[in-house]
């Protein structure tokens, strides 16, 4: 957020529309200079465009989606295909392929299409389905031949999308170099989705299915997302989204590797039972992920290549993530790339052209006047035709695996099992088995000669398992197909468990579990041993803080200026610094918020949400024990607060004030100085000790192995190798795996070794496991959603009891009896973080069946709630116009003839803007900044900012907040450049009821 020095609160609240309204200067965002963007096709043609997919000879398929994500009724979808015959980067020629409802993912291969979309009736108006289906042009006349060929039907839950429109629905579709389509499914989820081969599937919540193109042998890949769009898919068979999360503090963005068997944990994992998920790799802050694509194509400069780029809906950009290898995993750094409005997906031909899908502005229901299709290529870029590969010989085609081009390798892969001649697989695993070609082109044989012969590729599969530059793809093939894997010998992938590449062994692990041979269980154990032990978790901050202290020890100090712009809830923790808590009282001194006048406010003089301490009190002014506050060397703390680690002190702070000063001590009271503490602060809650193991959007490639282990044992259904592993040095592991599995056998065993040990650790161990199974997950019958904002405390969204809950009942029950006091406090503790409500144990949850404040619904629901409220509630503009007054709008924008210009004009809002785009830009202004709020530099080195008024070939008007002009010389000038924040953050209306709201929209509307 830009900070204003002289914006006082009423200012920063009547910014709510600083983004609204964009006007025709012909500013743009700077995009790289060595690339050439060309409007490709236009909303006349390609208005909503949900998704699109480049043929490999540059035909391009474009999904129309005028339903967009809220909408609902038949007969507004459509695949548009588009051919640009010179190459002058615009289409010159469309056909309608074919008529279809909401298309939400596109992929064209051969002569084929598939399509992810939605069935509505035009008899009746109301959905009756979604499915991935395929659609074919045998005769080339850009029209489908015939109605769309089913290979995956109900593959969304039903109901929710008939009462919602395809919001949280499943999306972006793409295949891999192993043949597979991998499916981007939203946390609808599905019931019963059902395959061409008859087999079904359930899942509740998200993640990446997969399925072969004829729609058989569909499987979950991954699962536990919020609300991907699309998969990037790099030639080794890496899968990345950029999915997002609601972890209680908003919707935030965030980048995931995703491993096969993998599980993330959203919702009812990711917070709490951090410990048994793979984290994220990084929360990259508020956002909506869209489109995705692995980069590799040899026409492009090496900087944007070998990199997945993911489009951002809510931010319009297509962002770059370079890659760093971290064991079996990556890290990563988000890099700004291509400025694209609300850009919805991203694809690249044969000839390296790429096409963003930009919507533009067409809302929430689509419109049919907003949205276009851009072309992106490097300037200096030569355009060479795609070969028709139908005509190649099958020697060229082999060869073609070889190309530099991930998206060649793909198609060339294609033609060949298309073809089917098995006398091509031994030219193809000649290749990869050659050292000299590249490590993606002997990928991409291997995989092609797996799907070529099938169960007789194994031995030549087999030799190439011990290559120590492709070995892990050939395991990885091997097992690729469950009808072969299952006639797998385990030798080379119990070998891969021991190997020293981590990827090898995660290969083999999954494997392992692919196999399903039970005599696989004891390796597995040896590597399902977790990072951090059961029961070792300290408290950690969710997602990553502001800032954190080294560890302060006797008279050490530190002080602390950080930015706190936009951040509404602070905590300021104090952890021990490693050495346990004893003596750890610490000092918050002098804590001092800085308003945006300058002003300095002693944060002592607010008052505290809640404050905990792990000994003695949390105090103003005084130490944990009561005594005068002083530093540890005994200077005196003029204003500050006292208190003891494990300490969160929890702030609401108004958004006026933008800093946080500090200095942060031990306190005198330490007896000798003995404390060590760290000191944080942190824009979101940590968890009670105990009940969080690690943070859910941080790199954790330790975690990988184990976790793919477990669930390999799982997958095994191994009870009682893992009951056997209690005693010895996978004891986590096996504890880990047995909770996950709710069989009598692991039940009747586990309480078995509780009776029989004396091992207090081991016990309390086993109760945490029987906690756990206490409960299991309700079947998902597809009647209800979690909605945007769920429940997180897991570790089941709807527990239910099953027939081994009285027998764990009553072994807890008579653990808690028996264990001193010291010892239920942790057995109550546990029962309660896994929500077993056991009278006389722990907290017993009770409903509240009072009715929610109508005070503040707008902050505490999703921007797609508010929008479909909007079309629910009577609203009236004359109400309206007080909300308005109320919000003190008019420091910052213009609402009366003659008001000089400072933000966007609102005098003639509803001319311009439907009621869905104004409280779209109220509730996300940096997604629709207006185009005339921009940063004026001089030659000089300085800035101004504000409102662009008029720009002349010798004068530059630009409008301060406060609607002060200054006339610039435009040959004084540097750069004029729209800015992407604005002076307000994203909540301001948040204490609004939606009532109030939809009565503000109202008001605004009919200003015309």
């Amino acid at each position: 957020m830009t900070k204003h020095p002289n914006c006082n609160r009423s200012l920063l609240r009547s910014s709510l529309l600083a983004g609204i309204f964009a006007a025709a200067t012909g500013l743009t965002m700077a995009n790289p200079a060595e690339l050439s963007i060309t409007k490709y096709s236009g909303p006349d043609l390609t208005p909503s465009p949900a998704c699109l997919s480049a043929a490999p000879n540059g035909d391009v398929y474009v999904g129309v989606d005028m339903l967009g994500s809220l909408g609902k009724g038949p007969g507004k979808g459509r695949i548009i295909k588009l051919t640009d015959s010179n190459n002058d980067g615009t289409a010159d020629k469309h056909t309608v392929y074919a008529e279809i409802d909401n298309p939400r993912g596109l992929m064209a291969v051969g002569d084929d299409v598939y399509v992810l979309h939605t069935v509505i009736p035009k008899s009746t108006g109301k959905m009756t389905g979604m499915h991935l289906s395929v659609l074919t042009d045998a005769d080339h006349d850009g029209k489908a031949d015939g109605p769309a060929k089913n290979l995956i039907t109900g593959i969304s839950s039903l109901k929710a999308n008939q009462e919602r429109g395809a919001d949280h629905t499943t999306n972006g579709i793409r295949m891999g170099i192993d043949g597979w389509i991998y499916i981007a499914i939203g946390d609808f989820g599905f019931v019963d989705a059902t395959g061409t081969d008859g087999k079904k599937l359930t899942m509740l919540g998200g993640g990446i299915l997969r399925v072969r193109p004829d729609g058989t042998e569909m499987e979950v890949y991954t699962h536990g997302l919020r609300n991907i769009y699309d998969v990037a898919i790099d030639p080794f068979m890496n899968i990345y989204t950029r999915g997002n999360t609601n972890d209680g503090g908003g919707w935030n963005v965030r980048f995931i590797h995703q491993i096969q068997s993998g599980e993330y944990g959203y919702p009812v994992l990711f917070k709490h039972f951090t410990n048994e998920i793979i984290p994220a790799l990084q929360d990259l802050g508020g956002g909506s992920g869209t489109g995705a694509i692995y980069f590799q194509e040899p026409g492009w400069p090496e900087k944007y290549n070998d990199v997945p780029m993911m489009g951002d809906w809510g931010r319009s950009h297509l962002y770059i993530h370079r890659l760093t290898p971290d064991g079996p995993t990556f890290t990563q750094k988000p890099e700004n790339f291509i400025q694209s409005s609300q850009i919805a997906d991203v694809d690249v031909d044969g000839s390296g052209r790429m096409y963003l899908a930009a919507w533009a502005g067409a809302g929430y229901k689509g419109n049919p006047k907003k949205g276009y299709v851009e072309r992106v290529v490097p300037k200096d870029w030569k355009y060479k035709p795609f070969p028709e590969l139908t005509k190649l010989s099958d020697d060229a085609l082999v060869k073609g695996l070889t190309s530099l081009s991930s998206t060649t390798r793909l198609h060339v892969s294609q033609e060949i099992l298309r073809r089917g001649k098995a006398e091509n697989a031994q030219a193809i695993l000649s290749i990869a088995k050659h050292a000299a070609d590249s490590p993606e082109a002997r990928s991409a044989a291997i995989f092609t000669y797996a799907q070529l012969l099938g169960a007789k590729a194994t031995d030549g599969l087999k030799s190439l398992t011990t290559d120590k530059v492709v070995g892990e793809i050939a395991l990885r093939a091997m097992a690729d197909r469950l009808a072969v894997a299952k006639d797998l010998s385990t030798e080379p992938f119990l070998a891969g468990l021991k190997s020293s590449n981590p990827r090898v062994q995660v290969a083999s692990a999954v494997a392992l579990g692919r196999i399903g041979k039970a005599d696989a269980a004891e390796a597995l154990l040896a590597v399902a041993k977790p990072p951090v032990a059961d029961g070792d978790a300290a408290t950690k901050s969710i997602a990553a803080p502001v800032f954190t202290s080294e560890v302060i020890k006797g008279t050490d100090t530190v002080d602390i200026d950080v930015d706190i712009n936009r951040i509404k809830d602070l905590y300021l923790i104090v952890q021990n610094g490693g050495d346990g808590d004893g003596n750890d009282h610490a000092a918050w001194c002098e804590p001092t918020l800085i308003h945006t006048n300058g002003k300095k406010v002693p944060l002592t003089s607010m008052k505290w949400k809640s404050a905990t301490q792990g000994w003695g009190k949390t105090l103003k002014n005084k130490s944990c024990t009561g005594a005068p506050l002083k530093r540890a060397d005994g200077t005196a703390v003029s204003q500050g607060i006292g208190t003891h680690s494990v300490s969160v002190i929890h702030y609401k702070i108004p958004f006026e004030y933008v800093r946080l000063q500090v200095t942060a001590a031990i306190a005198d009271t330490a007896p000798k100085g003995q404390g060590s503490v760290k000191f944080i602060i942190s824009a979101t809650a940590p968890a009670k000790a105990g009940a969080e193991e690690g943070p859910h959007a941080t790199p954790n490639s330790p975690i990988v192995l184990p976790h793919v282990a477990v669930h390999a044992l799982v997958r095994l259904q191994a009870v009682d190798a893992c009951l056997k592993a209690l005693d010895g040095p996978s004891q986590d592991g096996a504890l880990w795996a047995l909770r996950l599995m709710h069989d009598p056998k692991a039940v009747d065993g586990l309480i078995a070794k509780l009776n029989s040990t004396t091992d207090s650790e081991l016990q309390l161990k086993i109760l945490t496991a029987l906690a756990r199974l206490y409960t299991k997950e309700k079947e998902f019958d597809g009647q209800w959603w979690w909605g945007t904002k769920p429940d997180t405390r897991g570790p089941y969204y709807v527990p239910v009891k099953w027939e081994e809950s009285s027998k764990i009942e009553a072994a807890y029950r008579a653990a808690y009896e028996k264990a001193p006091a010291e010892a239920k406090n942790l057995l109550a503790g546990i029962a309660t973080k896994h929500r077993m409500n056991l009278q006389g144990i722990g907290k017993v949850e009770v409903v509240d069946k009072a009715a929610a404040a109508k005070k503040g619904e707008v902050g505490r629901t999703s921007i797609e709630d508010v929008m479909l409220s909007l079309d629910k509630i009577k609203a009236k503009k004359a109400r309206g116009k007080k909300v308005l007054s109320g919000l003190a709008c008019i420091a910052c924008h213009n609402v009366n003839p003659g008001d000089p210009i400072k933000g966007p004009n609102m005098m003639n809002l509803g001319s311009h803007l439907t009621k869905e785009q104004i409280a779209e830009a109220i509730l996300k202004p940096e997604a629709t900044i207006a185009e005339t709020w921009v940063k004026v530099t001089m030659k000089d080195g300085s800035e101004h900012l504000g409102t662009l008024v008029s720009k002349t070939a010798d004068t530059v008007v630009v409008h301060n907040i406060a609607g002060i002009p200054t006339k610039l010389k435009a040959a004084d000038v540097k750069e004029i450049k729209k800015q992407d924040s604005t002076l307000m953050g994203p909540h301001l209306a948040d204490d609004l009821s939606l009532q109030q709201f939809a009565d503000l929209i109202e008001y605004l509307h009919s200003m015309k």
